[in-house]
């Protein structure tokens, strides 16, 4: 548990809190801090053993988390995510969206399925979970928080080959500031964090995988670390702590922001 002292500002005694997620990316860090913080997590994934682990260190710790295997791409699985939530702990109150699938490759070779798959992952489960999130909530009548993590690849070019990522990034954006606007009425709050420069946050695609693993590098301005990074690489632990800054009392006067963790790229 964080310090009596600064309960007042991160404390999250009481609250209910769902990450999800389609692979580890950022979410094992998060729903450790939020359960640190005084929430119980849901840990919503497709990966049930990476789930189970997760669940695992956090009861070791002393906190509070259960486990889910959800498909964040499909209705169905989404659906009964939340309904399993509503039926154990009658609503939510943070939602954390972190799933992430990158597929890079010039854009006049892109499949039309990677293309969709990248779109999947990236911003249909995003609309997928805030949609029912924002249902439980409305129903609850109590507010909330959901933030949305990124890319800084949806407001500055970061790889060459990256449209597909980018474009439905830039799409979360849009949808991240409509719902704030739509719902700051009923106390529900919407930001997101535009991570980069941070290796492991983003599952690549099979292909790409294949692609390092053989030798190849991306190009582009992300690739140029020691000019581009003045505070160099970050960690998903820095994730975490913003996500934790955004969903706590902290938070409580910020809505329909994207907040960039960059390392200081865009200033370079």
């Amino acid at each position: 548990m964080i310090p009596e002292r600064w309960s007042a500002i991160f404390g999250l005694d009481g609250k209910v809190a769902v990450v999800t997620d389609s692979g580890s990316n950022s979410s094992p860090e998060v729903a450790a801090l939020l359960a640190e913080a005084g929430a119980t997590v849901v840990i919503a994934d497709r990966d049930i053993s990476l789930v189970d682990r997760v669940v695992a260190d956090i009861r070791g710790g002393g906190g509070q988390a259960i486990g889910i295997c959800t498909d964040v791409e499909s209705e169905n699985s989404v659906i009964a995510l939340f309904s399993q939530v509503a039926a154990t702990f009658g609503s939510l109150d943070i939602l954390v969206n972190c799933a992430a699938l990158n597929a890079n490759r010039p854009l006049e070779e892109f499949p039309l399925n990677v293309w969709d798959e990248v779109q999947s992952v990236n911003l249909r489960s995003v609309f997928l979970c805030m949609r029912e999130c924002i249902r439980q909530m409305l129903h609850a009548e109590r507010g909330g928080r959901i933030v949305n993590i990124t890319t800084m690849g949806a407001r500055h070019p970061v790889l060459n080959g990256n449209s597909a990522y980018a474009a439905a990034r830039a799409g979360v954006t849009g949808l991240t500031r409509s719902a704030a606007m739509d719902y700051a009425s009923h106390g529900i709050l919407v930001n997101e964090l535009l991570p980069g420069a941070i290796p492991g946050k983003v599952r690549f695609h099979s292909d790409n995988l294949a692609a390092l693993q053989a030798g190849k590098n991306f190009t582009g301005p992300g690739g140029d670390a020691a000019r581009r990074l003045p505070l160099g690489f970050g960690s998903p632990a820095d994730v975490a702590a913003a996500v934790l800054y955004l969903v706590g009392p902290s938070g409580g006067y910020l809505t329909g922001q994207s907040i960039v963790l960059d390392g200081g790229f865009l200033v370079s």
